[in-house]
């Protein structure tokens, strides 16, 4: 029977009343199955898993750079006669490292990646963009790769230094940056025909419903002018884990995370496609719906 207590409303077990010869009735107990948590401990109990996953996941960045790969990139820096080499593959393997442990601590998010990526080269890749996720979950599945990368991050202690020593290039070309963006794009046909690959988010910035933006026509230039092909990614389920806006990662949503080629693009000599048309066949391969895999 329920009763009403301090916590609310309990059901108490149901009683089965057995006679005995000889003595009074018996009651047995008929144990209920276990009652759901309360919303205020599920409330709870889940915002707990969100800190502990998103502490875990800075202490790798930090503690985890530094006792396992900062020696590295020294080594590196110091002694590889092809360091832009180097620190792309060091940097790949940090963040495979990554990966694993947030597929680990985060069970309920799935993850479906097109095993085809791993094995681009000489590509250009261009991807829609959803969290900042996004860039890292590209470099851990790409061993060499360059990118587009906020100006400002040029300016953060260490992470500067890894990221100019890796090849990347900042997205303006101002100020004392200019020099380093004219470099980098004047090498990148050499470095495509070297086996590296390249990668943008055209739309520049994280789309905050899913929806594709706008596309910056800087980067579809650069893409265009490299004369590599164009491998068209589409990317669904990182805001989930790690949604804009927001500090804590959310673990507690069954969530499939997926990255698939959906189209590709041969820049043949003679049959370029202008700018316009490969904005627009970008998006075509971009718009939300049932994605075929291209072949």
């Amino acid at each position: 029977m329920p009763v009403r207590s301090g916590w609310g409303i309990s059901t108490l077990p149901q009683c089965r009343t057995l006679p005995l010869a000889g003595s009074t009735p018996v009651c047995f107990f008929k144990m209920a199955g276990r009652q759901p948590r309360s919303p205020v401990f599920a409330r709870w109990s889940d915002r707990l898993s969100d800190v502990g996953v998103t502490l875990i996941c800075w202490a790798y960045f930090t503690l985890g750079f530094v006792v396992f790969f900062s020696h590295r990139y020294v080594f590196a820096y110091l002694f590889s006669r092809q360091r832009e080499t180097a620190f792309q593959r060091l940097t790949s393997r940090f963040y495979q490292g990554f990966f694993r442990l947030l597929r680990c601590i985060a069970p309920r998010h799935h993850w479906r990646i097109d095993e085809r990526i791993a094995g681009l080269s000489s590509s250009v890749i261009v991807c829609n963009h959803l969290s900042y996720l996004d860039p890292i979950l590209l470099i851990s599945l790409l061993e060499r790769q360059k990118t587009i990368v906020k100006t400002k991050f040029f300016r953060v202690p260490i992470f500067g230094w890894l990221i100019r020593n890796a090849g990347y290039f900042p997205a303006d070309g101002e100020g004392a940056f200019g020099g380093m963006m004219i470099d980098q794009v004047g090498r990148m046909n050499d470095y495509l025909a070297g086996g590296g690959n390249l990668f943008v988010f055209p739309e520049g910035t994280r789309s905050r419903d899913g929806a594709v933006g706008p596309l910056n026509r800087g980067a579809l230039k650069i893409a265009r002018l490299c004369r590599a092909p164009i491998y068209v990614l589409h990317l669904a389920g990182t805001e989930k884990l790690f949604t804009p806006g927001k500090f804590f990662f959310n673990t507690r949503l069954n969530n499939t995370i997926s990255l698939t080629i959906v189209d590709r693009i041969d820049q043949e000599p003679g049959r370029e496609l202008s700018l316009a048309e490969l904005e627009h066949r970008i998006r075509q391969a971009l718009v939300p719906g049932d994605f075929e895999p291209a072949r």
